[in-house]
């Protein structure tokens, strides 16, 4: 506890010198909005030919290789803009060097014009996640126009983590659990959901995607696929993916970005007054392992093996539950043989 206590006061140190050497400009400024009723899809494209049609000297750049990512410039100000599915719903998170007016800026005015109803975003797990999302981007150098503080425990963390790696490699709890058909409700919220029917093998899928509660949701989001045999047939399912997010995975990962180093990796960013509100975190912090029970136990749900030569009846459904990295989440592939010997491949 004395060696934890004195790192923290030297990070405390090192966060306040870092302070003295950044201009106000490169204070960061978050802010959400919510805009009803518009799906993700639909304002992306929309966004998207705006920029196209738009020939002026300041202008929003998508960001390339992250996904419905925008960097606005002017003379005056940058900002950082990225969308995120909510339901019917679309977030907008938005990261600002400057201070701007949140009520009316280029943002608010594409929105008035389009006639969207948006308002202040208030859902604070979200918003955390967001801001997660927005640090990870910044630390790999992908945002060129905004400051942020190196990652002062980065060996802790490192470390940790082989430490971790090595354990769950030994811990026979964390092995991959065989499919088994799942018919529990969810009681997660869905962020988005899309679906799709395939004409000829008469396969409808729906895909949806929750947010986790626990920390894991900094690094993956559980997926729902239920899939529904229109056919006549009986239809032998196989489902395989190129990457998807194990238990042993999660643990490992969350366990090392627990609230202690959480409130570490804080304190050395910048600007230091969010050192107002992560001691009491610290101090009043659930113990480690209990946050690594809950964490295992949310996610112990959606890491069953993919279903192999499972049997789907005419007009019956089945669900398929998975974990997916959200810096990259990769579709399933789905091998279905019907009983007359038509077989299709299906990626979604």
């Amino acid at each position: 506890m004395k060696k934890f206590f004195r790192l923290l006061v030297f990070v405390i140190v090192v966060g306040f010198a870092n302070s003295g050497i950044v201009s106000a400009e490169m204070t960061k400024n978050f802010y959400g909005y919510q805009v009803k009723d518009v799906n993700i899809r639909q304002l992306k494209y929309e966004i998207d030919t705006a920029i196209e049609a738009y020939k002026g000297e300041d202008k929003f750049n998508p960001l390339e290789n992250v996904e419905n990512a925008y960097i606005y410039t002017d003379a005056n100000s940058t900002y950082f803009v990225k969308l995120y599915p909510s339901k019917q719903n679309t977030d907008i998170y938005v990261v600002s060097n400057e201070k701007y007016n949140v009520e009316k800026n280029e943002l608010t005015d594409l929105l008035t014009y389009w006639n969207y109803k948006f308002s202040k975003l208030d859902d604070k797990d979200a918003l955390k996640e967001y801001q997660f999302d927005f640090y990870a981007l910044a630390r790999k150098q992908r945002l060129g126009n905004f400051y942020i503080s190196p990652d002062l425990v980065k060996p802790l963390k490192t470390g940790m983590a082989k430490v971790n790696n090595r354990m769950a490699k030994d811990n026979k709890k964390t092995s991959v659990f065989p499919y088994t058909p799942d018919t529990e409700p969810i009681n997660l919220d869905c962020v988005d959901s899309t679906s799709y029917y395939d004409e000829n093998a008469k396969i409808n899928i729906v895909e949806n995607e929750y947010r986790l509660k626990q920390k894991e949701n900094k690094y993956v989001h559980a997926y729902e696929y239920i899939l529904t045999n229109k056919n006549s047939s009986k239809a032998t399912i196989t489902a395989t993916s190129e990457r998807l997010a194990a238990l042993k995975d999660v643990t490992t990962e969350a366990f090392v970005d627990l609230d202690r180093l959480d409130l570490i990796d804080t304190v050395g960013t910048f600007p230091p007054v969010l050192l107002l509100t992560a001691g009491t975190s610290a101090l009043l912090s659930v113990p480690n392992w209990v946050r690594l029970a809950r964490i295992t136990a949310e996610s112990k749900r959606f890491s069953n093996a993919l279903p192999e030569n499972f049997e789907l009846k005419p007009l019956g459904e089945m669900r398929i539950l998975v974990l997916k990295y959200k810096d990259n989440p990769k579709p399933l592939n789905f091998d279905i043989k019907f009983a007359d010997g038509k077989s299709y491949k299906i990626t979604y």
